[in-house]
Order: structure tokens, then sequence, then C-alpha cells
């Protein structure tokens, strides 16, 4: 899909179009450094760029020995809670569902986030729970830690790469370079791109749930031990619960929260992965791995051994027949038909699906 910048005015609020990639990059420039890194950055990782713009134009924010810059920050600083503390920036239309990666190109003011930035992280951070967060910082001379600070201030539930990006003043021409090699050191690879999602279904034969893991370490871990045969057991009078036969790891980067209705998530004490059918309250080591899209009122009917599989290990077909002596042996396609001779794509033989190619 080719890259689509979005130029934010004061009369037009910009809507991103039906068909996105699955990377944003956010970014507000002042003095040009920043787009010339959201440039370099847009060149490797195919993404939609969204440029944050304030309100007021014209401002000098340096002038005068940096005042106006400086009681902005202030203002923040003196009430972070509060929305009026915040400037306003140009109207955004964006939905963040959209998204899997979101990358914060920014500059550091005195050691902080640009106003205008924690603006719209303001306005949209709790949007980007669960989403995977990298952030790219420009300055002249002062170390990042400030900015770091409150992008996890603004975004407290990202699930933050390993390392931000700090480029210098003095290295924006370098920026390809430097974003190229940022970008292996996280493990960005065109897997965090897709639009591919971890999808789960947990069924006992009769009820069925579908689950649409989230991108932490330990919903990947569960995910790479599939398929399982469990026994479901009930705990509480909000929960199912099953333990998987080796342990689920986790890290620093898990999610602990409020569980709505639908919600899956590892009790990592225990080793257990509870399935909740009632609401439950945030607790230590209870990491939420995704939450159901599909039967979340059967969660409460599951009973004894559950099968546990990805959604690419089903198939709607669930038997097949052959039509006459010979077709099962060229097996079906995903409509429940026979395939014809010489048939490529995904077909059906034998219980399994199979690449023909």
């Amino acid at each position: 899909m080719k890259r689509i910048i979005f130029l934010l005015t004061l009369l037009l609020t910009a809507s991103l179009a039906t068909v996105r990639a699955k990377t944003l990059v956010v970014y507000y420039s002042y003095t040009g450094n920043c787009k010339a890194i959201t440039n370099a950055l847009s060149d490797l990782v195919a993404a939609d760029v969204l440029e944050i713009q304030p309100a007021e134009k014209g401002l000098r924010y340096e002038a005068n020995g940096y005042a106006l810059g400086t009681k902005l920050l202030n203002a923040i600083n003196a009430n972070p809670d509060d929305a009026a503390s915040y400037p306003a920036i140009d109207p955004v239309s964006v939905s963040l569902n959209d998204y899997r990666n979101i990358i914060v190109v920014t500059p550091l003011w005195w050691s902080q986030m640009a106003a205008p930035m924690q603006t719209f992280l303001f306005n949209y951070g709790a949007q980007m729970a669960g989403k995977n967060v990298g952030l790219i910082v420009s300055s002249a001379s002062s170390g990042i830690s400030g900015v770091e600070a409150d992008c996890k201030r603004l975004v407290p539930d990202g699930n933050y790469y390993s390392k931000s990006l700090w480029i210098r003043s003095s290295q924006v021409g370098s920026a390809a370079t430097l974003v190229s090699g940022w970008l292996q050191q996280i493990g960005f690879t065109d897997s965090d791109n897709t639009s591919d999602t971890m999808k789960i279904r947990v069924s006992d034969g009769t009820n069925t749930v579908i689950y649409e893991l989230n991108e932490t370490s330990a919903a990947k871990s569960l995910y790479q031990m599939l398929p399982l045969q469990v026994t479901v057991e009930n705990y509480g009078n909000n929960e199912k619960i099953f333990y998987p036969p080796t342990a689920v790891s986790y890290g620093s980067d898990c999610i602990e929260g409020d569980c709505p209705a639908g919600t899956l998530a590892l009790f990592s004490p225990w080793g257990n992965v509870v399935m909740y059918y009632g609401a439950a309250s945030r607790y230590s080591g209870l990491y939420i791995l995704g939450k159901a899209t599909q039967g979340a009122a059967n969660i409460s009917r599951l009973s004894g051994t559950i099968r546990v599989e990805t959604e690419e290990d089903t198939t709607a077909i669930h038997s097949t027949k052959a039509d006459k002596p010979g077709d099962a042996s060229r097996g079906y396609v995903l409509n429940g038909m026979t395939a014809a001779e010489g048939c490529r794509g995904i077909i059906v033989r034998g219980g399994k699906k199979i690449l023909a190619k």
C-alpha cells in the first residue's frame, strides 16, 4: 500500500484511508528534523504517517530565552491530568484500533517531550493500550529519559519496544542508517507489519469461544504451544481455568489491568490460563492475553476436555465424504466441494489443511 501523508490544517480534519498499514507513524516537527527522520523511517517501513500541528501557527517557542515553550511545559507539569493544561493542536480523526504498531517521532524541549505531541498522546494514549509503541526523539544534545518518562505517563499501557532511538540534530543526515539499525535492534520485522492477528479457538465440542490475542510475550508463548487438549475447571463464580502442560513464559511487556467479561488472562503465580465470563479486578501477576471476539456467552458453559487451537488450524469442513471412489484422495476445497484435478491452493485432505502448489 502506498504511504499516505496527512497534513492537518486548522480548517480540515483528515480521515485515514479505509485500507491501512498496520503501523502508524505519528510525528511533530518544529525545525524540520523530525520530518526528515519520519521520511527516512517511512522509506524503511510500510506505514501510515500522521503529522501533528499546533492550532496556533507561527509561534516561536524558542524566542526570548525559550519563554513560550517553557510556559507551555510548565502548564502541563502543574496539572498533567487536566486537558486544559495542554496546548491546542489541529483536529485529528484517527482510529488507533486499526494499527498494531505506533511509532512516535518527537522533538525534545528542555528535557521533556514537545508540548504539541504531549497533547496528542494525552488525547489518544488510552487507545494505545496493548499496542507496540516505539519512540524516536530528536534533540541537540540533551538525553531523552525525560521524553521517555512523558511517553510512558501518557501511554501507560503500551507495549514498548526494548529501547528508544535518540537522534541528535547533528545526526539527522544519517537518519536512514540510524533508523535501520534501531529497527534491527528492537526486532521490528515484516511480521510486525502484517494484518495477521493471533486468534485461537477454545471448544469442548459443543461450546466454542474465539479469542483474539494481544502482542505480549505471554500471549505469543501460549500461541506457540497450540494445539492443546486440556481439562477446563470451574473457579469462583466468574471464571473457567485450564493449565497448559508447560509453563507460559512472560516478560516485562505483559499487561495488568481490570478484566471485563470475555477477557483471557494468565495468572502467573499459579501458571493457569483464565477465561472470564464475569468481570474481575486488576490483580498482581494477572496478565491480560486477549479478549473474546465470538462466543463469549459460551465461556461459562465450557466443561470437561477442551481443545485449544489456532484459528488457522481449524476449518469449517468437519468431515469429508467422497462423491465417488477416488475423490477423497484428491481432497476438498474450503467450500466442501471435491478438489479438481491439479487444484492449487488450500485443500482439506485426511482432515488436515494442506497447500497444494
